[in-house]
């Protein structure tokens, strides 16, 4: 059956290629096109320049249309399991990100670098009179294994977290293990963060640690849940599978947004403590109501500074660097992070931490 989905892949492929030929040759042979070739000589054949413009110009003549690329998207989801180059497909309904499963040249390097620039950032902390909590975020592919259906991951993405926890052992970081106990499969299906449930296991993980060192908050918080509603997740977006979801699948998560209402003593014009503790994360901190589900756990306000895209260090770097006056009122920082991160190329700004002496 695989085989002859295989030929079907194929066939398909070939006739879409043939189609945009045949689309493309008028444009090709217009005088505003062949103006734009290089002269035609062995001399321009050898050095490229002739393959060059005729690439440009070919691409510029492709018909292209958004619909059609998400409906061939989709058919390739359907008929092979293809996800495209930036996302897996796992068992029926679940994606996961590429990224996750491959390895990385040199990634052991940055593993190591990484060690040292935690325990960097936790003295830096240290001096200012701030705690810090770790709370590292291990892979979609990891903590809901049970929904890869034999996906291929390599072993250095196998072993990544592993990893982390073994060479960051007599750091001094205080880290919640969120492999322990984890509540399977605690993530969204078309997404690469967690569900509600998950969510809210890491936020109880980090607050048992956080009560540790600052004891019981006073602030009673409420969570309300919104009504349910469909979030194509980004790993849809990727694969390009928004459009073509009612006829190929997945079909999107259906999630309930969750809000946070914090019930502060005293009167309106009473003054209001500044908050003591900052949640520097990534993308996870921002999504499935991890903030309003640790403030409730905590029973403390908590000032998000996380950003998207924050990658390792991202978030508690910009804190650290552009915004060091809220410290001297913070007694602890929660520091979140993808363990995916550990073994990409490190960024400038961790670079340049990482070569600074501290003050």
């Amino acid at each position: 059956m695989r085989a002859k989905l295989h030929l079907v892949y194929a066939a398909a492929f070939l006739l879409v290629c043939f189609a945009g030929m045949a689309g493309s040759l008028p444009h090709l042979w217009s005088e505003k096109a062949r103006a734009a070739y290089a002269p035609l000589t062995v001399s321009t054949l050898l050095n490229g320049q002739f393959t060059a413009a005729f690439d440009r110009t070919f691409a510029t003549g492709v018909p292209h249309s958004e619909a059609l690329d998400g409906a061939v998207a989709g058919a390739l989801y359907a008929l092979i399991g293809d996800a495209g180059p930036q996302v897996r497909a796992g068992c029926p309904e679940w994606l996961f990100l590429a990224e996750e499963t491959l390895e990385v040249r040199g990634g052991d390097a940055f593993l190591a670098d990484r060690v040292k620039l935690a325990r960097k950032i936790a003295a830096d902390l240290a001096k200012r009179g701030v705690a810090l909590v770790v709370l590292p975020v291990p892979d979609k592919v990891d903590l809901a294994h049970g929904k890869t259906c034999g996906l291929a991951v390599a072993e250095q993405a196998r072993n990544r977290f592993a990893s982390w926890r073994g060479n960051s052992e007599g750091t001094g970081l205080r880290q919640a293990n969120l492999a322990l106990n984890w509540p399977t499969p605690g993530f969204l299906r078309t997404d690469t963060h967690w569900n509600a449930t998950g969510a809210g296991f890491a936020a109880g993980q980090v607050a048992a640690i956080a009560k540790s060192i600052l004891g019981a908050g006073t602030t009673p918080v409420t969570l309300a849940e919104g009504p349910l509603h469909p979030r194509p997740g980004d790993l849809m977006r990727l694969a390009n599978l928004e459009r073509t979801a009612e006829i190929f699948g997945p079909a999107p998560d259906d999630v309930r947004d969750i809000s946070a209402t914090l019930t502060r003593s005293g009167g309106l014009l009473d003054d209001v403590p500044a908050p003591a503790i900052i949640l520097a994360g990534s993308s996870y901190s921002l999504n499935s109501g991890f903030l309003e589900q640790l403030q409730a756990a905590l029973a403390r306000e908590v000032v998000q500074r996380s950003l998207a895209g924050g990658g390792f260090a991202g978030a508690i770097l910009d804190l650290l660097e552009r915004h060091a006056d809220l410290l001297p009122r913070t007694k602890l920082v929660v520091w979140e992070w993808p363990v995916r991160a550990l073994t990409q190329p490190l960024t400038d700004a961790e670079r340049r931490y990482l070569e600074r002496d501290l003050p």
